[in-house]
């Protein structure tokens, strides 16, 4: 397998000691390894919620013979231990660019679409009953700085304007009394769209409803090779699967490998999350901290953070580039001091959960949907830029339509997300210019004013 960081993100024998692995009780039981050789109409590579939200769709809507591989346990990679957000939009474009690029319509098709999988990641929860600690009424933006806030405002302002999405703009006085109180709050935007959730309790409940909607999924089934003789021929350790079409949702753990078309298109950043003992209602007023609406900071390399159901705080950021272990104690070290930077009041909290897991990042800043040009028959839908987990869902229900629906192998989706991401000069250079982007955003933030 191709790889960018330490073998260690890419260990899929062993689940990674996430606060989600330890409080979910994943049964694996109905998801068995891929032995001997079988066929099916399409397959799926990846079961992540892209994944397995294109075989629920499939074999719930449309009856199809579908299976899917995952090379480790359900949950081990990005949909199993990102921070549960349900929030927008899944690009770094800003709005202005998104509407030079893509025009107006384009982009309110693609801002639809965002709510859209909002509410289709909510619809599943109901309609199948997973119990995921779903929690919150939308997603608040907070100003790190004051020179941030001018800007979140016109956001706020831009999503109601031209998206008719409820924005409302929270001067730090308010924020201060119904938020939370930190040093880097001045003022939030609060968006009427998302939610928080426990991802790996959602990736139970919907893989045991996409067995029972008939799909076959299989864990510890990584596809070491690909063949093409008229059909697809994925190769396993111990199983083969003989297929028509096949769907790439591997995202920042993709075999690069494995198929031409997808060698050094995407960046995968590796995300890292701590999480704090339980804590007391003393202890949160210690901060005044009231919300359990999930909060992203305007930092260039961002904070993202959340008051949890279960009384604990969880914290999050980018930072890691290597993904060894003498990198992850060090980046725990930096997360703890971030943390206790952003709330002072908490210097005695202790940690006790530390992991990490990649989000990706495309060239030009935008999801990559649809099927290759030279072969129609591969579908592949990735790069969700850290604001995945009701974009995964929607783009799996696309696909899944994508492959049934249309004869032409189009779909009605936003161009936004349409096609492949542009290749990345030097391929293999694509850490360092990671490094580079990450050294100079924490630049650009600190050399902002103290306040």
């Amino acid at each position: 397998m191709k790889q960018l960081y330490d073998k260690a993100i890419y260990d899929f024998s062993t689940p990674i000691k996430s606060y989600w692995e330890e409080v979910s009780h994943f049964d694996q039981g109905r998801f068995p390894k891929l032995l001997g050789d079988h066929s099916c109409d399409v397959c799926v590579i990846g079961g992540g919620f892209t994944g397995i939200s294109t075989a629920y769709h499939i074999a719930k809507k449309y009856g199809g013979d579908v299976r899917l591989l995952e090379a480790g346990h359900f949950g081990f990679a990005s949909s199993g231990r990102n921070a549960g957000f349900c929030c927008l939009p899944a690009t770094k474009l800003s709005i202005n660019q998104l509407i030079k690029k893509f025009g107006m319509d384009e982009t309110k098709k693609f801002f639809a679409s965002q709510i859209e999988g909002v509410d289709l990641l909510a619809s599943l929860i109901a309609d199948n009953n997973i119990e995921c600690e779903k929690i919150g009424t939308g997603n608040l933006d907070v100003a790190h700085h004051p020179s941030s806030s001018e800007e979140l405002k016109e956001w706020g302002n831009d999503l109601q304007k031209h998206f008719g999405i409820n924005t409302k703009w929270i001067p730090k006085e308010e924020f201060d009394e119904i938020g939370h109180q930190s040093t880097e709050q001045f003022g939030a935007v609060f968006t009427e769209a998302g939610f928080a959730m426990n991802p790996m309790a959602f990736l139970n409940g919907f893989a045991n409803a996409t067995v029972d909607a008939g799909a076959q999924l299989h864990s510890h089934s990584r596809v070491k090779k690909w063949e093409r003789n008229g059909k697809h021929k994925l190769i396993t350790e111990e199983g083969s699967l003989t297929c028509d079409k096949v769907v790439v949702a591997t995202n920042g753990y993709t075999d690069e490998s494995l198929h031409p078309s997808f060698a050094n298109r995407m960046v995968p950043v590796l995300s890292n999350i701590i999480v704090t003992r339980e804590m007391s209602e003393d202890e949160f007023k210690m901060q005044n901290y009231k919300t359990l609406n999930p909060i992203c900071n305007s930092r260039e390399i961002l904070y993202y953070y959340r008051r949890m159901p279960s009384n604990r705080m969880l914290f999050g950021t980018r930072g890691d580039t290597f993904g060894d272990e003498k990198s992850a104690l060090k980046m725990r070290g930096i997360m703890t001091n971030q943390f206790r930077g952003v709330f002072p009041n908490w210097n005695d909290i202790d940690i006790e959960y530390y992991w990490r897991g990649t989000v990706v990042m495309n060239r030009d800043l935008v999801p990559a949907f649809g099927n290759l040009e030279n072969d129609k028959s591969v579908f592949f839908s990735y790069g969700y830029h850290a604001n995945g987990n009701n974009t995964t869902v929607y783009c799996g229900k696309k696909l899944a339509e994508m492959i049934y629906e249309s004869n032409s192998g189009e779909t009605n989706i936003s161009k936004v997300y349409q096609g492949l991401s542009p290749k990345i000069p030097f391929g293999f250079l694509r850490l360092w210019y990671l490094r580079i982007y990450l050294w100079y955003s924490n630049f650009t933030d600190k050399s902002k004013k103290e306040i």
